[in-house]
This record gives C-alpha cells, sequence and structure tokens, in this order.
C-alpha cells in the first residue's frame, strides 16, 4: 500500500448545483440527459436545449467538470464533457479543486468498487438517488498531481484500446443494419410495399408488472426483472434487478419466455426493444409477445421496430411524460416480407452476432485488465 493521503471528495472538489430555469436558456445550448450518458462516460446523441424541450430547471457546467449521475448510480454515468452546456437535474457537474486532476478523479469514481459503494448508499426504492453530500463523503487517495497525470494518462490508453474494439462491434451493429435496409427497406416508408401488419396479429401481448417492494423476499430471488431503460440490445438475459419465483406466483409480476420480444412503452423509452434470451420478467411500462413462427420472425420484428422507431414514436400520448400502452403497441402495423426473406435475414444475423461473439471475448479480456490496472492504481501499485 502507498502513503498516500486519503482525502474526502468534499475536500478536494465542489459537487456544482448552478440552477438556472428554462426561459433563460437559449434554444442552441447543449442539453445533456442521463439518457445520454452511457456506461462508462460516453456521450450517445446530445442534442440541444430546443430538440429537448425543457420544462424544469437544470443544472449548468462546463468542459473543466466531470458529469456524475446520481439516480440509479449502479448505471455509473461518470462522464468529462469536452464542451459546456446545461444538464438534467439528475446529473450532478463536479469540479476538481487545484490538488485534483479531472481525469484521475473520474477513474476514481468509475471503478466498479466505488460504483458499488455509491448504489450502496443511494436512497429511494423506486428511483435510488445518490445525495451530494454523501457524494462528498467519498474518501480517494491524493497521490502528487504528477502522479495523477500519470495514473490518468495509463487508463486512458487502456480505455481507448476498450473502445477501439467496441466500434469493431458497432461496425458489425452497421453492417445488419444495411443489411436489413437493403433486403426490406425503411419500415417507416415501406417503398418495398409489403403488406402491413399489426403487431396484435402476430402475438398475444401483455404488459408486465412491479411487485410490493414492502415484501423484501419479492426482490431475493433469481429471475430477471427488466424495466425498460434495460432494453436496446437484441437479446437480453442480465438485468439490474431480479425477483423470486413467488412474487411471479403471487403479484403482478408476470413469466416472459425465452425467445419472446420486449417492448418499452413509457416516456424515452418508448419502442426500446429487445428479445429474452432466458425466462425473465419485466415491470409495467414493458410490453411482450411471443411472435407466432409461422407469422413472422422475431428477428425481424426487432429490427423492424428499432428501425422504424422515430416514426412509430408518433403514436406516444402525454402532456409531460409521452407514453404508449399496451392498445397502441398492439395496433402499430409494419410491413410483413416474406418469410423467405424473414428467414434469410435472420441467418446473417446469426452469422454476424457469432463474429460479434469474438469480438465480446476479447473486449471481456480487456475489461478484466483494465480493472486490475484500476486496482493497482488506486492503491499505488501501477
Amino acid at each position: 500500500m502507498s502513503d498516500w493521503k486519503q482525502v474526502a471528495l468534499g475536500e478536494v472538489a465542489t459537487i456544482a448545483r448552478k440552477t438556472v430555469e428554462p426561459k433563460d436558456i437559449s434554444d442552441d445550448t447543449t442539453y445533456v440527459g442521463l439518457e445520454n450518458i452511457a456506461r462508462g462516460g460516453t456521450f450517445v446523441n446530445v442534442g440541444t436545449v430546443g430538440e429537448a424541450a425543457l420544462a424544469s430547471t437544470k443544472f449548468r457546467f462546463t468542459s473543466e467538470q466531470i458529469l456524475f449521475g446520481k439516480l440509479r448510480p449502479y448505471l455509473a454515468k461518470i462522464a468529462r464533457p469536452s464542451f459546456s452546456g446545461v444538464c438534467s437535474t439528475d446529473i450532478l457537474p463536479i469540479s476538481p479543486g487545484n490538488q485534483l486532476d479531472r481525469g484521475y478523479l473520474a477513474h476514481f469514481l468509475i471503478q466498479p468498487k466505488v460504483v458499488e459503494m455509491a448504489s450502496s448508499r443511494a436512497t429511494g426504492a423506486n428511483l435510488p438517488r445518490l445525495s451530494p453530500a454523501e457524494l462528498a463523503k467519498f474518501t480517494l487517495p491524493l497521490p502528487p498531481l504528477d502522479e495523477q497525470r500519470r495514473i490518468a494518462e495509463v487508463l486512458d490508453r487502456t480505455d481507448e484500446l476498450l473502445a477501439k474494439r467496441r466500434e469493431a462491434l458497432a461496425h458489425l451493429d452497421d453492417l445488419i443494419q444495411c443489411t436489413f435496409l437493403d433486403l426490406f427497406g425503411n419500415p417507416a416508408t415501406n417503398r418495398k410495399n409489403h403488406p402491413l401488419a399489426p403487431l396484435g396479429s402476430l402475438g398475444q401481448w401483455r404488459s408486465g408488472g412491479t411487485p410490493p417492494r414492502s415484501k423484501r423476499e419479492y426482490f431475493e430471488g433469481n429471475v430477471p426483472w427488466f424495466s425498460s431503460g434495460e432494453l436496446g440490445e437484441m437479446l437480453v438475459s442480465r438485468s439490474n434487478e431480479s425477483i423470486s419465483l413467488t412474487a411471479l406466483a403471487e403479484t403482478a409480476a408476470k413469466k416472459v419466455s425465452r425467445g419472446s420480444i420486449m417492448v418499452g412503452m413509457y416516456d424515452t423509452a418508448a419502442l426500446k426493444t429487445s428479445i429474452a434470451d432466458i425466462d425473465c420478467s419485466c415491470n409495467q411500462a414493458i410490453a411482450f409477445a411471443s411472435i407466432n413462427p409461422e407469422l413472422a420472425d422475431t428477428i425481424y420484428i426487432y429490427f423492424a421496430l428499432r428501425t422504424g422507431r422515430d416514426h412509430f414514436r408518433r403514436l406516444q400520448r402525454g402532456a409531460r411524460q409521452k407514453n404508449l400502452n399496451i392498445g397502441m403497441i398492439r395496433e402499430i402495423a409494419i410491413p410483413l416480407p416474406p418469410m423467405r426473406l424473414q428467414k434469410e435475414f435472420r441467418e446473417r444475423v446469426v452469422n454476424t452476432e457469432r463474429l460479434k461473439e469474438g469480438h465480446r471475448q476479447s473486449l471481456a479480456e480487456l475489461d478484466a485488465l483494465f480493472a486490475s490496472l484500476q486496482e493497482r492504481a488506486f492503491r499505488g501499485a501501477l
């Protein structure tokens, strides 16, 4: 172990909360919501205030700060922006002091054990949040600034290798998407004039449910229980929370059979879609169905909904939070090409997924290396 001094985060950094009203923000200001930060710190689909149509107070941030997602901190939404703007109040801008390097602090906060600690200290059953006061109590080792910068540089280089591997996976995803468009066209325009079929005609659709959290035993099982924010990947098998078989038997929670398609219904997660790769369950913000294999292929349905998502989301209703309901899901009409083409597409997807699995294994090895470097770095052994 090193003899580095241990300090509270609040002693060497400021958790800034400079608020601003929507009327005082220009439309071209960059806006970051929690949905715009991926696990690990990558920014995704960042837009402007005008595009987001803000209705509540936000925080200002600068390119010298770190953005820390306090809602559901187990999601590890911690990022270093290269731009200024405003963000959701569920994101805390952190300003490192003159004794603390921003990159060093970012890598410290994103360590698995620190993320786990943040999650354990969050409060709120349905929407756990880590308070700024609690975050300020986190202790971290404080080596000299030169050493902090060296550590951040080493971890940044390893992180770049991880990013390249993720980019290779993304290119394979793009290949599948291009194949879909080549075979079927865009479902929103249906220029290949395939017959339309409502989703309700292809399977029996139901919505999930949430067991009462007052009974702790309902959340002590091993049945994966998905929320709509966890959807998006084609196949999902791991969820942030699990429930028990007793919860399935005694509450509104329902079994989602392996191979079923799950579709988000609420707000920004509306029409986020995944296929269950394991028997599981989901909350009431998700609609699910087992697609009749004689009528349509589930993988085709997944890509049709993903490709036409922006178009189909126009069905959403609501003043502040725009939602879909189970009836609206059933009414979504998608083009239904011949099964021969659907099966051909499925085979191409399966082959591409095999290639992706090799990349995922390499990514897992790099992740393990990165975790080892992090652990050594913050105990002074790097």
